[in-house]
């Protein structure tokens, strides 16, 4: 499946985590690393998540970048370093991405900041509670899961939720965090204009988001059980990032408290979407009877 989608022109400023600490690897069974090559030779480090088999979504302008779509994208599951293999990582070459074609509106917003990235085989997940997993995902509007029932927004509000990503840590030119870091967060939903936005804000109030995060998987811990909540899209404004020296990057994403999260219960409307008109929306029910179904684990 060799194809894409044309999306609106994001700036392509990917957003680590400044102040967080290393993550759980119990916490990060379904993170990916996704690093896209564009035609200019430039790449972008960016975080994903498995949603299915064969399926990860990241953020949209993780795999855009001025005029042009990445060639290629690398995804690694159970990657904890950046730079150096990890045991039992999976590692997918891929060049067939779709986003929304809603990118198309020049209202376009972070729920709408979702890309599909379909691997060329299927991971080889969910053999044990230990084991690289699928996310675990709520039932929203536009999909339905047997296991999970639709999340409210008190739950939201009053879960332990966090993010974890790859982003700058440093003033250093491309210089990503070598390892996956993780902050706790709180989420709300503000209201800005006409639109309500999911937001993440740390509990430690010095801990940012930055370049590097953004599609890093938001999980909330939910009567028990880790959902995955959404993706970062952004933080304060990518056409203001795009202005920054990398050298000023740090100082930059220190200024914005909260991370613009691209909240699942709107965006899944979009990777459903794209995953109807190819024909794998099967891969969701699936991917949940297969890792949570009744008397697993």
């Amino acid at each position: 499946m060799n194809f894409f989608i044309l999306l609106l022109s994001f700036i392509s400023y990917s957003t680590s985590i400044i102040n967080g600490f290393s993550a759980n690897s119990f916490d990060t069974l379904s993170l990916a690393s996704v690093i896209t090559r564009f035609p200019d030779g430039t790449t972008n480090v960016c975080g994903g998540v498995l949603i299915a088999p064969s399926i990860v979504i990241t953020s949209a302008h993780c795999v855009f970048s001025g005029d042009d779509f990445a060639v290629t994208a690398k995804v690694t599951l159970g990657d904890v370093h950046l730079n150096k293999h990890d045991d039992g990582e999976q590692e997918f070459r891929s060049h067939a991405m779709a986003i929304s074609k809603k990118f198309f509106n020049d209202a376009s917003e972070a729920n709408d900041d979702v890309a599909v990235i379909f691997l060329p085989q299927r991971a080889d997940v969910c053999h044990s509670p230990l084991s690289l997993q699928i996310a675990k995902l709520p039932s929203t509007g536009s999909v339905n899961f047997k296991e999970t029932a639709p999340l409210t927004q008190l739950q939201l509000e009053t879960s332990v939720c966090y993010v974890a990503g790859w982003g700058k840590t440093e003033n250093k030119t491309a210089k990503y965090s070598d390892s996956v870091r993780q902050m706790m967060v709180n989420l709300s939903v503000r209201r800005i204009g006409k639109r309500k936005y999911l937001i993440a804000k740390a509990v430690t109030g010095s801990s940012r988001a930055c370049m590097g995060d953004s599609g890093s998987p938001v999980y909330c811990f939910v009567n028990g059980k880790r959902i995955l909540v959404g993706t970062v899209a952004h933080i304060g404004s990518f056409s203001k990032m795009s202005e920054q020296d990398p050298s000023n990057h740090i100082s930059f994403c220190r200024d914005f408290e909260y991370t613009f999260v691209s909240d699942w219960r709107e965006s899944s409307e979009r990777v459903v979407e794209i995953l109807q008109k190819y024909g794998e929306l099967y891969q969701l029910n699936e991917g949940q009877n297969m890792c949570f179904g009744s008397g697993i684990f």
